[in-house]
């Protein structure tokens, strides 16, 4: 191999993961799948690191799994498990994650996109998942699509493997961000870097870990209730709070740096 088939950079507090095989489309290959699940867990486990950024090389964000014949040789972890690890480790990530899409997206690269908090879009992009062309069925990603797409959507784009443009996206509601040009996609990722970078890590991370508990736990308001309470409870007294309160009651700028999440301080407190 000569090339990584993942990038990785970190630039101040924002770490960037770039699926590096554009001569493929990014298509994802068995290595290729084992190199991003290390280097994820690298940048959630890395307290310097408090966004994450995932994008693609070239014309493609990521065209899928690569269905061409692949490497015969023996694999020490199961392919199906690391695959289905990198969609949920992704989209469980304690840190808030951003998918830098700079071009179509189709089936594992639409679980990518799903699995990530915030959605920025070239307008040339576009989201299929076309495997029932194949005799497949889009199995692994649907675990981060479905809850969030809903049924009559999901089963739409699923059966049909239909182009959904980028405009089409944004319309539905499953992207954050349609923008102009290459330029306005770097610009728009770098809007909300810095609002992420305005809040306090641990708080994020709990902010996810509540809305998956309470979308979870929906259909019994007791326990939803009772999680939100002690949520609450817990965010109160912890010393990030103490911090933000006291530079906002003194009208200072919080500084977050302190409170990093590294792998020591990714045990969630909910």
């Amino acid at each position: 191999m000569s090339e990584k088939e993942v990038l990785y950079a970190r630039q101040g507090a924002v770490g960037t993961i770039t699926l590096n095989r554009p001569k493929r489309g990014n298509a994802l290959s068995g290595p290729m799948v084992n190199q991003f699940v290390d280097i994820l867990n690298a940048a959630i486990d890395d307290p310097a690191v408090r966004v994450i950024v995932v994008t693609g090389n070239g014309k493609y964000f990521c065209t899928g799994m690569d269905l061409t014949p692949q490497d015969d040789t023996p694999s020490a972890s199961d392919p199906v498990a690391v695959t289905q690890t990198m969609f949920t480790t992704l989209a469980k990530s304690p840190k808030p994650t951003i998918a830098r899409v700079n071009g179509p997206a189709l089936g594992g690269g639409v679980g990518i996109v799903f699995a990530c908090n915030f959605r920025i879009v070239h307008p040339s992009a576009y989201f299929s998942m076309p495997e029932v062309h194949r005799g497949l069925i889009p199995a692994l990603i649907s675990e981060v699509i479905v809850p969030q797409l809903g049924a009559f959507r999901s089963k739409q784009y699923m059966l049909s493997g239909e182009r959904v443009s980028a405009q089409e996206s944004y319309r539905v509601g499953f992207v954050t961000a349609v923008v102009e040009d290459e330029e306005s996609l770097d610009k728009k990722v770098k809007e909300y870097v810095d609002l992420l970078l305005q809040s306090g890590p641990g708080a994020m991370r709990d902010v996810k870990l509540l809305i998956d508990a309470v979308d979870l736990r929906g259909g019994d308001q007791k326990v939803v209730a009772s999680y939100v309470r002690e949520a609450f409870g817990k965010m109160i007294t912890s010393e990030e709070a103490a911090h933000g309160i006291g530079a906002f009651a003194s009208r200072e700028k919080p500084n977050w740096d302190e409170f990093g999440l590294g792998s020591k301080q990714l045990k969630p407190k909910l």
